[in-house]
Order: C-alpha cells, then structure tokens, then sequence
C-alpha cells in the first residue's frame, strides 16, 4: 500500500523538492503553503503522515493539532514537525502537542525519507498491537492425529504456497474455522507474527456500519466520524483478512466487498483516493452455500469469487483421537490463565471426554476443559471434574466388555432389580465413584440417580 504524504511548509522549493523525492520513493505526495489550504485537503481524505511547517502566512502549524483537525491518537495521521535549526524548545513542544517526530531546517533528502519510514513503522506496530491483544488470548495450535485432520492440514499446506488466492473454510459451527485461517496464515508467510492477522466477524457488524468497519472512514463522512478511522482490510494489508460467516453479509456490502476482491482497492467512506492493499481472504461459513445462493441471500459471483479453493473443516466427533490432545492443550492454557497448576488429564476423563458427541464441537470441548480446570482440586483434571452438558449424547460403556448379565443355575434370568444393582455399581465403579458422572452416562438427572441408589441399597 502506498503511504500518503501531506506536506505543509510555506517555501515553494521545499514543497517541490520533497514532492519529487518522496515521490521517487513510492510515496503519494499532496502539498499546501498554508493553514487554509491544509485544512482543505484534509478535509477531503485524510493522509497517513503530515510534514508541518510551524511558520506559515496565516497562522502556526500546531494549530492543526491544537484545534483537533489532526488527532494522532484516534487514528488520524502522524505529524513530522519541521523547526528551525537548533530551535530545541520549539521541538520540545511539537512533541508535547500531539507530534510524532520534528526535523530541523535545512531538511537533507535522505533524512526526510528516514524519518517518514521511521514513523510508519511506528503506525504499523501500533496496528499490529491492537491486532496480537485479541490473539494471544487463544490456545496455541497443537498438530491434530486423525486422518481428518491430516487431510485438512494437507490442504492447507496446499493453498498456502498461493499467498493471493482466496479460500472458503465451510463447516459446522465451532468446528475450527478461525483455528484452521490461522494455520493457513503461518503456512502462508515466513514470518507470520509479523503479518497480520484480522479476523472479521460479519454476523456481528451492524448493517449500517458494515461498509466503516471494513473499510474505514475519514473524519466528517457521517454524524459519529470524529476522527479518521482505518478498516479492517486496511490493517490486514501485509496479510489475511478472516470473514467469519460471511454469508451473513447485507446485500449491499456484498456488493462492495466482490468489487473490493476483483481490484483489491478501496475507498475509505466519505475518502476520495484509493488505497491499494496485499492481503489473502480467508472466507468462513457454517451455512450451506448453494442453498445461500439459490435462494438470493448471497451473491453467486461471490461465492465464486471467495470460494477459489474451498475446503471442508470437519466436525470434533470425527475426529475423536484428536480429543486427548486438544484438551490438554486447553488445560495447559487455562491453567495458565487462572494462575493453577493443571498438568494432565487422567484416563478415565480422556475415555469421558472421547464418547461424547460434541454438537458443539470444538468450542465445546474448550468450554468444558475450562470449567473442568476451575473444579478440579488436583494437578490432574479427573472423570468428575468434566461436566457434560448433554448427557444424552455420553455414550455408556460397551456392554459386552463392561457388564455381562449372569443366569440363575435353572437358567432363568434373575430379578431386573438385582440386574439394575449390578449394573449401577459397576457404572460407579467405573467413574471411580463420582455419582454425578455415573448419572450423566446412565442418561439420568443427578436427584433421580441418588433417590436410585437408595432404592437399589447402594447410597451406603
């Protein structure tokens, strides 16, 4: 993306002389001689680093600070004050005033350029800050062992040796979407947490406010513009911009996101230049695309537009061997989180965990070690600290290999109560005692099992 300079300075041969320069350098240069004019241009769009002369005809140059016309602090552009050699106090108080750098008079060429790289540098980390608060708050990725899950990083692997093209991510909800965008993303770039990575959620933008969001907005473009505003897709250039459930965009946005994608240029709402970015899109759905498509919900030349390589995140329950160690994984980070030492997960809560079905998938699972984490008393999170909020869908142990019903030596079956007692303790023997998951495999409330076992004459 090419990085828009303003430069305001009364003499005509600085102007002229850091407008060719600059623009030798990939910079995209608009000038002014005055406060008047200054305030005019940016007015019209809003550019990423202002060169400000102090002395001008009609006024000092930190009047655009001052007044609020340039607001570094809420996303307008950075200021390189220009002060007269070995004016120390002017300086001192650009910097007080909002600046983020000064240069003294007589500028050299060279120096104009380092200090601009120099402050861009700081943006773009200032950027990527925003950006690293919201990711490191996940769980690091950890190589599932399953055949479904090779396959997906199989394909991942595939794509990601084209940084350009875009890619559907289609699967249930919770299933790994974002997780499998990110793998894309540090299979993509040989130094991944140095891209960015943006996730957008398209479900949660307001209708109205689609179009700022993605794609920013100058100060002034509507009632609550009070200051220039860089979109999502501005912050990803260098990168991948994720739109989760993205079927669930308003028809017009749909609309400028396609033309967006076949340009890869936008405009900044109320912004008259366009801004060129780099970036890979990642699309997600939990939705049946064809059946979005055929009945008008969202554009078919989209959908073919975000869905060049489309590949399928498959459901937690098919992929059950990857369970154990996706739960450590969550347990090893909570633990972290809560400041408890977690390290293990015993085998009868893996077995636990692994017969049931998960509709909520692997959000689920996470949901579950987090509150197992929080019960647990030990260094090990135990068969009764994981509380399964479905229990109909615990498969109970195998009959075959878990209880066997034994006949009377007349060959009769015996009592069903005498079964029933049998099976129940063998159930709670199994669970190592813990009443509550007992009840939860037998498909049972927890006060209906207890009025059981006192029923059967096993409370004691």
């Amino acid at each position: 993306m090419r990085a828009t300079i303003l430069v305001v300075d009364d003499e005509r041969v600085f102007r002229v002389m850091s407008e060719e320069a600059l623009t030798a350098k990939g910079f995209e240069v608009r000038t002014a001689a005055t406060l008047a004019k200054a305030r005019s241009e940016l007015l019209q769009s809003t550019p990423d680093v202002v060169i400000l002369d102090r002395r001008l005809p009609d006024g000092d140059g930190l009047e655009l600070l001052s007044s609020g016309a340039i607001d570094p602090k809420s996303g307008g552009p950075l200021v390189i004050v220009v002060t007269a050699y070995g004016d120390v106090e002017n300086a001192v108080e650009a910097l007080r005033a909002g600046a983020a750098d000064y240069l003294t008079k007589p500028i050299q060429v060279t120096d104009l350029v380092v200090k601009l790289d120099k402050t861009l540098e700081a943006r773009g980390l200032r950027d990527r800050l925003q950006l690293v608060r919201s990711s490191a708050a996940r769980p690091p990725l950890r190589e599932g062992k399953s055949a479904a899950e090779r396959g997906l990083r199989e394909s991942l692997r595939h794509v990601a040796t084209s940084p350009s093209t875009p890619v559907l991510l289609v699967g249930p909800s919770g299933a790994g979407k974002q997780c499998a965008a990110e793998l894309l993303h540090s299979m993509t770039y040989a130094d991944a947490e140095e891209a960015a990575f943006v996730e957008v959620n398209c479900a949660a933008l307001p209708a109205d406010l689609v179009e700022s969001e993605l794609f920013g907005h100058e100060k002034g473009a509507f009632t609550d513009a009070r200051a220039t505003r860089r979109g999502l897709v501005e912050l990803a250039d260098g990168g991948t911009l994720f739109l989760d459930e993205v079927t669930e965009l308003p028809e017009r946005s749909q609309a400028k996101l396609l033309k967006f994608l076949d340009t890869m240029r936008f405009r900044r709402v109320g912004g008259e230049r366009e801004i060129a970015v780099q970036l890979r899109i990642v699309a997600a759905t939990n939705k049946n695309v064809a059946e979005e498509v055929q009945t008008g919900k969202f554009r078919e030349d989209l959908f073919h537009r975000v869905s060049v390589f489309s590949i399928q995140v498959p459901p937690l329950r098919d992929r059950k061997e990857d369970i154990p160690d996706l739960a450590l994984s969550f347990a090893n980070f909570f633990s972290q989180r809560v400041k408890k030492r977690v390290n293990g997960i015993s085998k009868a809560a893996e077995e636990l965990l692994q017969r049931y079905d998960y509709p909520g998938n692997v959000r689920e699972l996470r949901n579950i070690i987090e509150r197992a984490v929080i019960l647990t008393r030990g260094t090990t999170i135990d068969s009764g600290d994981i509380v399964l909020p479905r229990a109909e869908s615990v498969a109970p142990p195998a009959e075959t290999s878990f209880f066997r019903v034994e006949l009377n030596a007349d060959g009769t079956p015996p009592p069903a109560d005498a079964v029933e007692h049998d099976y129940v303790r063998r159930v709670l023997n199994h669970f190592g005692g813990k009443r509550m998951q007992a009840a939860q495999s037998l498909g049972m409330s927890y006060p209906t099992f207890l009025r059981r076992l006192r029923e059967l004459g096993i409370d004691q």
